[in-house]
Formats: C-alpha cells, sequence, structure tokens
C-alpha cells in the first residue's frame, strides 16, 4: 500500500511539473529529459510511472482537466444560482485566469497540445476530444436548463450554442497568444454576455 501511495505521489509531481513544461513549450519541444531534470529524478526512473512521452503528455491532460475544469464545473452545477447566472460566471472564471492570472500568454494548455499534436497522436488527439466533450455535455445542460427558463431567447439547439461558444473561445486565445493583447477574448466576453446568451 504504502508503495502504490508514494508511486502515484511520485507520478503527480512528475505530472505537476511536466505539465508546465507542456504548457509552455508544447509537446515536440519538451522531452523527457527536460522533465526528470526539472523534476529532479533520473532519466530512467521516468519510465517505472510512464510506458512513454505520449503516454504521459495523455496523463498530464488528465490531471489539467481534474485540475483546472473542476472549480469550473463547481460553478456550473451550483444550483443555488440560476442557469444563465452560473453560464455567465462560468465564463468570467475562465476569462479572469486568462487575463489576470496567465496574462494573456498561455491560453489552455489543451488547446495548445491540440493544435500541435491532433494530426500526428491519435492517441493525445482522442484524450483532449474525451474530456473536452465532458466539458461541453455540462455546459449543454445548463444552457438547456436556462432556455427551458426562459433566461435565453435564442432558440438554437442548446447542443449547437455550446459548441459555437466553445470554439469561439479557443479561437479567441489563440489570437490573444498571437497579438499578447486580451482584446480577443475581451472581445469574446461581450459577445458571451450581449449576443450569445441572451
Amino acid at each position: 500500500m504504502a508503495k502504490t501511495l508514494k508511486h502515484d505521489l511520485k507520478a503527480d509531481t512528475l505530472l505537476d511539473k511536466g505539465i508546465e513544461l507542456l504548457w509552455s513549450k508544447g509537446y515536440n519541444a519538451t522531452s523527457v529529459n527536460d522533465i526528470v531534470k526539472v523534476a529532479g529524478i533520473p532519466k530512467g526512473s521516468f519510465y517505472f510511472y510512464f510506458e512513454s512521452k505520449e503516454d504521459f503528455a495523455v496523463k498530464a491532460i488528465e490531471k489539467y482537466f481534474d485540475d483546472h475544469f473542476t472549480p469550473a464545473k463547481e460553478i456550473l452545477q451550483n444550483k443555488a444560482v440560476s442557469p444563465k447566472q452560473r453560464l455567465l460566471d462560468f465564463h468570467e472564471f475562465r476569462y479572469n485566469i486568462l487575463k489576470n492570472e496567465m496574462d494573456c500568454k498561455m491560453g489552455c494548455m489543451a488547446c495548445n497540445l491540440g493544435n500541435e499534436m491532433s494530426e500526428h497522436s491519435e492517441l493525445i488527439r482522442t484524450s483532449i476530444l474525451h474530456k473536452e466533450q465532458e466539458v461541453l455535455s455540462i455546459i449543454t445542460e445548463v444552457i438547456q436548463e436556462a432556455q427551458d427558463f426562459g433566461e435565453i431567447n435564442n432558440t438554437m439547439a442548446a447542443s449547437d450554442i455550446a459548441a459555437f461558444i466553445e470554439d469561439a473561445g479557443k479561437g479567441s486565445m489563440t489570437t490573444m497568444k498571437e497579438m499578447n493583447d486580451s482584446y480577443p477574448i475581451d472581445n469574446f466576453m461581450n459577445m458571451i454576455r450581449n449576443v450569445l446568451l441572451k
């Protein structure tokens, strides 16, 4: 039991350090050597915890979503708040992280890896897609709830609204990094507030 716990803790440490590298440098520019160096372990130990660099990336994606989407998910599922307000609070939460905590430079790790690796790694592509679909499903449910309550007048299918918003959000994060400016996500939030969730 102790060995399993120690194993999991070491794997988590590697993932925490590796996520920072994958997020800032990308998959191809991050080597196993980079990961073990920043984690302070011998290179051979890496393969005790992960089958390959690709396997590491898949587990990093899972941990990234678990760590970063959990507080946002709690906002979406807080039934004490009206569904439309939950949607607005959810997007404000993500917006504030991008703008104020990351200074418009990092974007979303999953989006970054998806852009880089979807054509080259089926495991990475499907891992990101699976997690994104989980997020999309929850957002869709809350949009449908807001429509049912008459809080959103848009009569398009909730799933189409949710998919468009998420796709537009990805695009705004990419342009934000290219411009090194918050305008794309500022504009995205204005569209959320004044058009898409009216």
